[in-house]
């Protein structure tokens, strides 16, 4: 089984990408054959400050069983499993990993009232009031949903131990925090990418990814995207921007391969 972890960009974006309002791209995402998809309850609370009609959407697929929600009381409890009394503790553990992915001082400015707490001592009650609080802090705006994400994906990696991938941002500094993560063997998918996924394994034919084409090319364009950056057919890497439409045609005729950190790569 692989298991995928779904973010709130992601989520936002697929749900928009729609031919109609039963058919959004994120629907033919979630049929790919062979995943298991999971989100955190904090990807639930940001979506709604992106799009306003996505949360009672996830929130169905959540009650259905087609996405597994995680809150940060169900991880330390599995821990618990495994750690017993230290979960807290293995818990910061985790939570400073994931801030110094995403920002060096991120902890320090955030989180670090949660390294003067007394783990032999501390409950999981009492620890979470106090990480909901530290959260509260934060605020809108600081990234709190990848930091969530990225503990999700480091017990993920121990409990599971399979493959796992991260549908998420296509910020590219998100997509490689998390893929310098010592220990953890995760794969990114981004937007566009996803595409590639929808062609390889949902065998989508260029005649069934046609409207789904012109929806995200109409997405672009609301946007004023004009290109997408994808990397050239030689050994160093390079990036070339290409028109968005030329490269949505392309992966239909199969001249990508797709990168560890979602971008795709002309086949040589």
């Amino acid at each position: 089984m692989k298991y995928a972890l779904l973010d709130t960009d992601f989520i936002s974006k697929t749900h928009t990408v729609r031919i109609d309002d039963d058919n959004h791209l994120i629907d033919r995402i979630l049929e790919i054959p062979g995943y298991s998809f999971i989100c955190h309850e904090q990807t639930i609370v940001e979506l709604g400050r992106h799009n306003s009609h996505a949360p009672a959407w996830l929130e169905k697929q959540i009650n259905t069983g087609t996405i597994d929600k995680y809150t940060d009381m169900r991880i330390l409890n599995e821990m618990s499993g495994l750690y017993g009394q230290l979960a807290p503790y293995r818990f910061t553990n985790m939570v400073k990993v994931a801030c110094d992915a995403f920002n060096a001082d991120y902890f320090a400015e955030h989180y670090s009232d949660l390294g003067n707490l007394d783990y032999r001592l501390i409950t999981t009650d009492v620890y979470l009031t106090k990480l909901k609080e530290l959260d509260t802090n934060i605020g809108e705006g600081n990234n709190l949903g990848e930091i969530k994400a990225y503990v999700l994906l480091q017990w993920l990696s121990i409990q599971l131990g399979d493959e796992l991938f991260y549908f998420c941002s296509d910020d590219g500094d998100a997509r490689n925090g998390i893929l310098n993560i010592d220990g953890i063997d995760v794969r990114c998918i981004t937007l566009v990418s996803a595409y590639q996924r929808l062609h390889i394994e949902s065998k989508f034919t260029d005649q069934r990814a046609e409207p789904y084409i012109n929806a995200i090319l109409g997405y672009f364009a609301a946007h004023g995207q004009v290109n997408i950056r994808v990397i050239e057919a030689s050994a160093v890497n390079r990036y070339q921007r290409v028109p968005c439409e030329q490269v949505l045609r392309e992966i239909y005729e199969d001249k990508f391969v797709e990168l560890e950190n979602g971008m795709l790569k002309y086949k040589q």
